[in-house]
């Protein structure tokens, strides 16, 4: 079993690491005023709309955040095939069967008002808060930002400053999501090397740094998440880069959201007999009104003949596969297959 650090260690940590003045308890992004770091016309537009028949979205893709709304299915992720992850775009993907799509605008990074130009656009999440509005979690130059919108469909307006600045928290400040737990409450997600977890504020714009804690689980790297079923808590995420073959999903069980945990278990890893590699970077979301589970994944895009270009890391692919939990609590480890899971919504 393993623990979280004592959350006053954490706080102190990391109020010695960045700029907030004495007393300050909320990080949000609407403070201090910005200036606009460039013309948007100067700013670099990047995407690849290449077409990619190996997967149901027909295009590169990483990152994803599987989520369903008003008896839908919204797909937010990384716009991938762009060399050294540099898309500037965000979508917004919708179905009724995770088979057809429609994509939709979510989020251009050169409306974004504190976005240098630097890097790209990666690793989107979503959350509807307790005000109704959507927030659009995304990372821009190595910061996490928000941006809002009445509908899950976009597009996000970015808010003024980032939710969470580079160089803070002990990590590097990328992945965010997001975990509703059975009672409402919100919490944020984030990091790479370290995992952060905090209560988010009613409208999702902010969080309660006082009551932030972290912990590193097994060999993470990057792309926490959690999921909650029968007053279990399951803390899934990804490990080894994903440029590594060997890229893959761990987690571990809990009855506390602040452990302890169990020790970790494999979920998800490649198949090298079929030619799937680098499965990791995943979400987890329940059919509502079921006890059926989906997880979406990337992984490097599919080639017949094993191993190609598409293991560089910027070409990648998403795809869904059900979750089944076991009688026991555990998970059933996920068994990548050629081509992509199909599950009709009807309510």
């Amino acid at each position: 079993m393993f623990s979280f650090r004592s959350a006053c260690d954490l706080i102190t940590s990391y109020a010695r690491g960045c700029g907030h003045e004495k007393g300050t308890t909320m990080t949000n992004a609407f403070e201090p005023p910005v200036v606009r770091v460039a013309e948007r016309e100067l700013l670099p537009h990047r995407v690849n709309d290449a077409t990619l028949p190996t997967n149901p979205l027909r295009r590169y893709g990483a990152d994803p955040n599987l989520a369903i709304f008003d008896g839908r299915y919204f797909l937010y992720y990384t716009d991938d095939g762009v060399d050294d992850w540099g898309t500037t775009v965000f979508s917004v993907y919708v179905s009724d069967d995770l088979a057809t799509w429609e994509r939709y605008p979510a989020l251009d990074l050169r409306d974004v008002p504190w976005w240098d130009g630097e890097n790209g656009a990666w690793a989107p999440s979503i959350v509807r808060s307790s005000q109704g509005k959507y927030v659009f979690l995304f990372v821009a130059g190595g910061q996490i930002g928000a941006a809002v919108a009445d509908a899950p469909y976009g597009p996000f307006v970015p808010q003024p400053q980032p939710l969470v600045r580079k160089g803070t928290y002990d990590c590097h400040t990328i992945d965010p999501g997001a975990f509703v737990d059975d009672d409402g409450s919100r919490y944020f997600l984030w990091g790479n090397g370290r995992a952060w977890i905090a209560p988010f504020s009613d409208d999702c714009l902010s969080f309660d740094e006082t009551r932030a804690w972290s912990w590193i689980p097994g060999d993470f790297r990057e792309a926490i998440w959690i999921h909650r079923r029968n007053g279990m808590y399951y803390a899934s995420w990804s490990e080894n880069d994903t440029r590594d073959p060997e890229y893959c999903v761990k987690y571990a069980m809990s009855d506390s959201l602040h452990g302890p945990w169990s020790e970790p278990r494999t979920l998800l890893e490649q198949d090298p007999e079929h030619h799937l590699y680098g499965t990791g970077h995943h979400n987890i979301v329940n059919i509502p009104g079921t006890d059926e589970w989906i997880i979406a994944y990337h992984r490097f895009a599919y080639h017949p003949d094993g191993r190609w270009t598409g293991g560089d890391g910027c070409h990648r692919e998403v795809v869904f596969a059900p979750l089944t939990h076991n009688t026991d609590g555990t998970l059933e480890p996920v068994r990548p297959a050629v081509g992509s899971y199909v599950r009709p919504l009807t309510f």
